[in-house]
């Protein structure tokens, strides 16, 4: 009996915990699917097991190596680290690098290696040559900014031998490249036996006809290409050799014109045209309005098109865009100021249309938006940026409550339309919201964020209004001002100019909103408001430029776990209450901007830094109570810091290239007088060149 008693009271102190580690890999890569890239990496640390589901298929794909701001050499770090690495990487980038004796990491990476980018490396033509040599299994080449490589006009001539490195290759980028000419793309493209995707965007193309009669007297360009400039005409035989198979093609940022985008099309009875599905052509302003419909009612196929700051645009394109591309699921407008509320009603005629770009379209108002996408119920709309435009608030009302599905929307900069209340209807309405941007709209007040309205709230036992409860005693000169002007047994009059009204005005709705907190005011009072609390799955919110925004929201609004940008350049009143409980809250943030906010401190700097483990960026620019306390929170805590900004911190004094050097993750440093030292990676560098 007494052995019973014991083993019973044994069981009871039992305390059964759960063994995520040793979860079916089935449930712990169905979990995975729903994960953002960086909780995945996130994920991946927490255990062995867990790590090892992130290189099984669909996962390991979506893993990109970024070599960024470094030399690489087989002796120096991180490259001698990489090469202990035994993970099957197959997307890597190289941005800004120079290379040293990095024989044995260009094998390395060429193994597995399926996608690679060069951005601005410092790379030679034999080095290339050496290292495609060793992409057996590449498909997708990205080659951006890379003059050294084409500089003297011979890459690929007498190089036959890395065609095989090139066969297999689907999508070819090519863009910001100055010294490209048409031997050059000639010899390239011609090893590539099937492109899908082909990327010249911000080259030099010549498209005048005067042009290429110059170089071309003959018209022999098929059979001696000029290695001295890039034509048109190169291009479209290219795109046109690879019609097939292209689907994908981008010419954004350059000059072409009307007359040569008709060139790619289709003509009557010739099957020697390009069916896209995705077109690209962002700032190009030598297009018209003919090229532009002749060419669209030709491709049927489209699903993505841009035509961002194409002043061409206007109403008679967007009705040819409705009847030719019944299947188009992105558009890209932004800019175009010749669309008007007729060509933007239309859009309601698009089924399938899924991200929606008006940005900056200044000649659509409430009507063109009320009677086009949000006439009815949009249950296919995800993705609506309409930041710069003139709307009213029952305009933003009437989005919110007819585009259910949203899950990113961009109001930045609609100052008339944005408004308390129209942001409670979007928190109302608008629950799968991810992405959230409220720039500049400055009227906003913590009553947008937590849903109380101050006006219809008061203090238990008592007839004033909260606008008159202070909850802690007066510290400042302002404050005190601000508790004599609401005292009743002071005369009612002000020598306040209206700024310093406003200011004061602003101080007492802070105290009041705390009070409702702190008096557990929140459940008695009858509201009707909502809290951002309801947007569970938020994962970027900008407030750039929302002044009125208090620690009010950031201590009792801002609780969000899978938040990972967050902007609050500009809200001047926050301070490090606030913020010591947003880093509590908000656990996952990447990327803070607190610039311009002068409350900001050390302390507050010191909270930060040790709670938001996962911070990647941070820009403190114009904080100017931050001094060399701050640098030092920053050394020791932040271990995955990549970009920094501290412009117009005047009270950090030192050298701060070389107090940062030691900080290896860093890439970016962007501060006053930097002069060639523009990040601490190339500052290290200059002192390091031991390879």
């Amino acid at each position: 009996m007494e052995f019973a008693e014991d083993h019973i009271m044994e069981y009871e102190d039992y305390e059964w915990k759960p063994n995520y580690n040793n979860l079916p890999m089935e449930i712990i890569l169905h979990i995975f699917r729903f994960l953002h890239h960086s909780d995945l990496q996130s994920a991946g640390a927490t255990c062995n097991r867990w790590r090892e589901a992130l290189f099984i298929g669909e996962f390991n794909r979506k893993i990109m190596v970024n070599f960024a701001k470094v030399c690489l050499s087989d002796r120096l770090a991180p490259a001698k680290y990489f090469l202990k690495c035994q993970r099957p990487y197959q997307i890597f980038c190289l941005e800004e690098v120079t290379f040293g004796q990095a024989q044995e990491l260009l094998e390395h990476i060429g193994k597995t290696a399926v996608e690679i980018t060069f951005n601005n490396a410092d790379i030679g033509d034999k080095q290339f040559y050496a290292f495609l040599r060793q992409l057996t299994k590449l498909e997708s080449l990205t080659i951006t900014r890379c003059s050294p490589l084409f500089m003297s006009g011979s890459f690929l001539e007498g190089n036959g031998d890395i065609g095989n490195a090139l066969a297999n290759v689907r999508h070819l980028s090519l863009k910001y490249n100055q010294y490209l000419s048409d031997a050059i793309l000639l010899r390239l493209t011609s090893l590539i036996k099937c492109m899908e995707s082909f990327d010249m965007s911000g080259c030099h193309i010549a498209y005048h006809n005067a042009i290429h009669r110059r170089f071309y007297p003959n018209d022999s360009e098929s059979t001696h290409p000029s290695e001295s400039i890039l034509t048109f005409k190169f291009i479209a035989k290219v795109a046109i050799s690879h019609r097939k198979y292209l689907k994908d093609l981008n010419l954004s940022h350059t000059m072409i014109s009307g007359p040569a985008l008709q060139f790619l099309a289709p003509s009557e009875g010739i099957e020697n045209g390009l069916k896209l599905h995705r077109l690209h052509l962002t700032g190009c302003q030598q297009l018209n309005t003919s090229g532009v419909k002749s060419f669209l009612q030709t491709q049927h196929h489209l699903v993505k098109l841009d035509l961002a700051d194409t002043l061409c645009v206007n109403d008679d394109c967007m009705d040819c865009i409705v009847g030719s591309l019944p299947n188009l699921q992105d558009l890209n407008i932004a800019g175009c100021g010749a669309i008007s509320n007729v060509g933007a009603s239309l859009l309601g005629k698009l089924k399938h249309l899924q991200s929606l770009n008006i940005s900056r379209c200044e000649g659509i108002t409430k009507d063109g938006l009320t009677q086009g996408i949000a006439s009815g119920p949009n249950s296919v709309l995800k993705h609506l940026y309409m930041s710069h435009l003139i709307v009213c608030e029952e305009c933003i009302r009437c989005i919110a409550r007819n585009c259910i599905e949203l899950r990113v929307l961009n109001v930045g900069h609609c100052v008339n339309g944005v408004t308390d209340d129209t942001v409670q209807c979007i928190i109302e309405h608008l629950s799968w919201l991810r992405d959230l941007t409220l720039e500049d709209c400055f009227r906003l007040t913590d009553a947008a964020l937590t849903g109380i309205n101050i006006s219809k709230l008061e203090l238990k036992g008592s007839s004033g209004t909260l606008e008159n409860f202070h909850p802690t005693a007066p510290s400042t000169m302002l404050e005190r001002e601000a508790m004599r002007s609401t005292s009743p047994h002071l005369m009612k009059i002000s020598l306040r100019s209206k700024a310093e009204d406003e200011i004061v005005r602003d101080a007492n709705r802070k105290r009041a909103l705390f009070a409702v907190y702190e008096l557990n005011l929140a459940d008695e009072a009858s509201v009707d408001g909502f809290s951002i609390q309801q947007l569970k799955g938020l994962r970027s919110l900008n407030l750039k430029g929302c002044n009125k925004i208090t620690d009010v929201s950031l201590k009792y609004g801002l609780k969000f776990v899978e938040l990972q940008h967050l902007h609050l350049s500009y809200c001047q009143q926050i301070s490090s209450v606030g913020m010591e409980a947003l880093v509590t809250n908000c656990p996952s943030i990447e990327v803070l901007d607190l610039s311009d906010c002068y409350n900001i401190n050390d302390k507050t700097i010191q909270l930060v830094t040790a709670n938001l483990t996962r911070l990647r960026t941070l820009h403190l620019s114009g904080c100017s109570q931050l001094t060399e306390h701050s640098l030092d929170a920053i050394l020791i805590n932040c271990k995955r810091l990549q970009t920094l900004s501290v412009h117009r911190c005047r009270h950090m004094y030192g050298n701060i290239e070389d107090r940062l050097a030691v900080l290896t993750t860093l890439r970016n440093l962007n501060m006053d007088h930097a002069g060639s030292f523009d990040n601490a990676e190339i500052f290290r560098l200059k002192k390091r060149l031991d390879y």
